[in-house]
C-alpha cells in the first residue's frame, strides 16, 4: 500500500515533469508547428539547382517572395500551354513579392535554351537534371505547381494545366 507521502511525491513529480515538457515545447520556437514536407501547410524543402545561365540558385534564396515553383518539360504539351498564362500574371504583378521558379525535369540544357527563347519565358529557369527535386515533391506528372507563401509554407498543390484565372486566384490568397 503507497502512504499519502508517497503518493504526494509521486504526484508532484508528475506535475513538474509535464510542465518541464511544457516548457520545452514552448522554447522550441515560432517554427516548431510548420514541419518540412509536400503538402499544403508544410514548409517547402529548400533544394539548390543551377540556372539555365549556369548559376547555382536555392529555393531559400527567395524566402519573403511567394513562389511558383513550376515543373515542367518541352515535350509536355500543357506545359508549353500553360506558359503565356504564367507570364501574364507574372508580369501583371511586377513589382510584388511574387516569383515564379520554371523547374526544368531531366532536359539538355540547349534544348530548353531553343524552347526558353521560342516562348519568350523571363522567370529563372531551374534543372533537375537527376529529377531528384520532383521526386522529392512527388509531383505526379506534368506540368506540377506549387504556391509557397512568403515564409515558405506550401499553399497549393496543382496537378496539371495551371490557367491564367487559377494563378491569379491563388495569387489573390497570397498577395494583397
Amino acid at each position: 500500500m503507497i502512504k499519502d507521502g508517497a503518493l504526494t511525491g509521486i504526484v508532484r513529480v508528475t506535475g513538474l515533469l509535464i510542465l518541464l515538457a511544457m516548457a520545452l515545447m514552448a522554447c522550441s520556437g515560432a517554427d516548431a508547428g510548420v514541419k518540412t514536407g509536400i503538402s499544403e501547410g508544410q514548409r517547402a524543402p529548400n533544394f539548390s539547382l543551377e540556372t539555365l545561365e549556369g548559376k547555382k540558385t536555392s529555393l531559400s534564396d527567395y524566402q519573403g517572395q511567394v513562389v511558383l515553383l513550376n515543373f515542367w518539360a518541352t515535350w509536355c504539351e500543357p506545359c508549353r500551354d500553360e506558359i503565356p498564362a504564367i507570364e501574364a500574371v507574372l508580369e501583371a504583378r511586377q513589382g510584388e513579392p511574387f516569383v515564379v521558379l520554371g523547374v526544368n525535369y531531366q532536359e539538355d540544357g540547349e534544348k530548353i535554351k531553343a524552347f526558353v527563347e521560342e516562348l519568350g519565358m523571363t522567370y529563372p529557369v531551374l534543372l533537375d537534371e537527376t529529377g531528384k527535386v520532383m521526386q522529392t515533391y512527388r509531383a505526379p506528372g506534368l506540368p506540377m505547381s506549387i504556391l509557397l507563401d512568403q515564409e515558405g509554407v506550401i499553399q497549393k498543390r496543382h496537378p496539371g494545366l495551371l490557367t491564367e484565372a487559377k494563378l491569379d486566384e491563388y495569387l489573390a490568397e497570397l498577395l494583397p
